[in-house]
């Protein structure tokens, strides 16, 4: 019997450690293809989704458990509510009728820079929350409501609103509104009735910048196939870029992808900052032999030098193009003709949006500083790459992990959102708030709804005084 025992622990012994010699491997084998999932082909897939499969389960029944408690259809569009005082906050004045979430705002419009506002992201309207932006009179009061959708969007595959963050918004001087959504399948254009202008279908997001003579406006564009006439592989960068379009019909122009700007700059590196090369140690193969990860450059930002500002910058010419490339902490400009990289910098920031040219010289940068705490805006000299913090958000508790945009009133007054605070500020010259707006989310006592985007225009840019909607 002792001996039979024996016989049987060994036996054991010998299934275990076969059992740990196959985990290891296996552990070994989804590790690698975590680093290069073309290298191991149909077999490492299935093993990454094997090993992936218990979050897949887990991610699944969140869903299925937000679906059934009805939490699904907002919680890809709220934020944490940030700690505040809500001494001295209103609520924003509506129209007699209208039923808005709470928007609310605080300070003194008659020390603020006189002119248009406008919020936009998500908000309850009458009820049910979606994308809306609120135009503000100089006094703050409403002026118009646009409820922002894709239901006249005409492809397959579209997102839910549940899962779609208006990302992306200009108005235009005669009122219109162009606008684009994170994961949405449109750039559209409507009148100021909300009436639907121009369509562009595609994954076109983050900003709308208007050329200074309001004939064109840039946007970026996400997804994409391989370099032009080469196979598409994982050596092959995707096509995500800065598109150019026709503001009066909504045609694509022109369009600048990753795959571009490499070929036109040879041995520049910065976009390869993205890609993960192999050694090939036993080949040493001339050519290009790596991966992209997903999203790894990420553009957010294309703004065109307007011929206003263009002696502020000698190095560069009026129309050239500002990118931000939010994955590789850098910012470039690059002739939109030749594709040609003029200048760069990276470092200063941490995965920053929104960089503006400046009447000094300087270009502004939203920096997220993600993971630090705290955002800033930071000011770059392109003559000199030094960088100088303008304004330090631990003043405030100004911090949008992502997103974000900021601007300059005519004044000089800094125009921020806060997105992922679902919070809008305007900072004067001693830093401190002179307005302030919070979006609320009904119902609740923690949490608030995204604001992606906060406008100053100056008072006499728009003319709306005749503009009526009341027989639509």
């Amino acid at each position: 019997m002792y001996s039979t025992f024996r016989t049987k622990l060994a036996a054991w012994t010998v299934y275990l450690m076969v059992a740990l010699l196959v985990l290891m491997m296996y552990s070994w084998s989804v590790l690698m293809v975590a680093g290069n999932p073309a290298k191991f082909g149909k077999a490492g897939r299935v093993a990454f989704g094997i090993a992936w499969f218990p979050t897949t389960v887990v991610e699944a029944w969140r869903e299925a458990v937000s679906i059934v408690s009805g939490a699904e259809k907002t919680r890809y569009l709220s934020v944490p509510r940030p700690n505040f005082d809500p001494e001295g906050f209103r609520a924003v004045e509506l129209p007699a009728g209208e039923q808005l979430s709470e928007l609310i705002v605080r300070g003194d419009v008659a020390a603020a820079d006189r002119g248009w506002r406008l919020l936009a992201g998500v908000m309850e309207l009458d009820g049910s929350p979606g994308a809306v932006a609120v135009l503000l009179a100089p006094d703050l009061s409403v002026r118009q409501i646009w409820k922002l959708d894709e239901d006249e969007v005409e492809v397959a595959n579209k997102a839910s609103p549940a899962h779609r963050v208006l990302h992306g918004f200009q108005i235009l001087p005669d009122g219109s509104v162009a606008f684009a959504f994170d994961d949405g399948s449109a750039l559209q254009r409507r009148d100021f009735c909300d009436r639907a202008m121009w369509i562009q279908p595609g994954q076109l997001h983050h900003s709308i910048d208007l050329t200074e003579d309001g004939r064109y406006i840039w946007t970026l564009r996400e997804g994409g196939f391989a370099r032009p006439g080469a196979s598409a592989g994982p050596e092959n960068p995707p096509n995500t870029g800065a598109v150019k379009l026709d503001l009066r019909t909504g045609e694509i122009l022109q369009e600048i992808g990753v795959a571009d700007l490499i070929d036109a700059n040879p041995g520049l590196g910065i976009f390869e900052l993205g890609r993960r090369d192999e050694s090939a140690v036993e080949t040493n193969i001339p050519g290009v032999q790596g991966f992209w990860p997903h999203d790894p450059v990420h553009f957010n930002d294309a703004d065109p030098l307007p011929q206003s500002l263009a002696s502020a910058f000698p190095q560069f010419q009026a129309g050239d193009l500002l990118l931000s490339a939010r994955n590789l902490n850098t910012i470039v400009v690059v002739d939109p003709d030749t594709l040609r990289i003029k200048w760069h910098h990276t470092g200063g920031m941490m995965r920053q949006h929104d960089p503006d040219w400046q009447p000094d010289g300087t270009i502004s940068v939203y920096d997220n500083a993600m993971g630090m705490g705290a955002s800033r805006i930071v000011s770059i000299s392109p003559q000199t790459n030094q960088v100088r913090v303008t304004f330090a958000g631990s003043q405030t508790g100004f911090y949008s992990r992502i997103r974000g945009k900021h601007m300059r009133s005519d004044r000089g007054d800094l125009i921020l959102s806060s997105p992922q605070q679902g919070r809008a500020l305007e900072v004067g010259p001693d830093g401190q708030p002179v307005l302030e707006f919070f979006n609320l989310k009904p119902g609740t006592d923690d949490q608030n709804f995204v604001l992606t985007e906060y406008l100053w225009i100056s008072e006499n840019a728009l003319n709306l005084d005749e503009k009526t909607c009341s027989n639509i």
